[in-house]
């Protein structure tokens, strides 16, 4: 077997359907919810054993707005392998939780900051990921992205990483 690449140690693919549902109707403190949605998402990092992660989930979801505040709450369940000799990692729950929550400030037209927490409670494990976009030219855009905790790739799920990012976008989440 050949040595691992140097400049990429790790790729997860996580391919997802998902149907989404757009909603009118008024939360307290003049919040609006936006969207219900529903999927089904693998996420896997395509490697083979003993360096292979993935994990099979369903989950809800809602959107709601609160003016330039955005607010993305998500729940899952993991479907489990039928056979636990195909588990690559059966403890994945206790470190990545049974959801997150996505929340988005837009400045303007052209910045903003978002974060993504995930927590179990029942472990005390989980993960804060927050970034900031920013314009560069056009529909080019900056972002410079912090994350402290478990699970930033299916490799190191279950060890804790504190890493700071900086990259460009050509396309942005704009919220709902």
């Amino acid at each position: 077997q050949g040595s691992n690449s140097a400049p990429f140690r790790n790729t997860d693919y996580a391919p997802e359907i998902f149907l989404t549902q757009p909603v009118k109707a008024w939360l307290p403190g003049d919040g609006k919810l936006r969207m219900l949605g529903a999927g089904y998402i693998h996420q896997s990092n395509g490697q083979s054993r003993p360096l292979s992660r993935s994990w099979n989930r369903i989950y809800l979801m809602a959107g709601a707005e609160w003016g330039k505040f955005t607010v993305v709450p998500r729940v899952w369940a993991r479907i489990d392998p039928s056979r636990k000799e195909k588990d690559d990692n059966p403890d994945i729950g206790k470190y990545m939780g049974y959801g997150d929550l996505k929340v988005q400030y837009r400045f303007n037209d052209k910045q903003n900051v978002y974060s993504v927490l995930r927590y179990n409670p029942k472990s005390g494990r989980g993960a804060v990921e927050a970034a900031y976009t920013f314009p560069i030219k056009g529909k080019l855009k900056g972002v410079v992205r912090g994350f402290h905790g478990y699970g930033e790739s299916l490799i190191d799920y279950n060890h804790k990483q504190n890493g700071i990012g900086f990259g460009l976008m050509f396309n942005d989440w704009d919220g709902i």
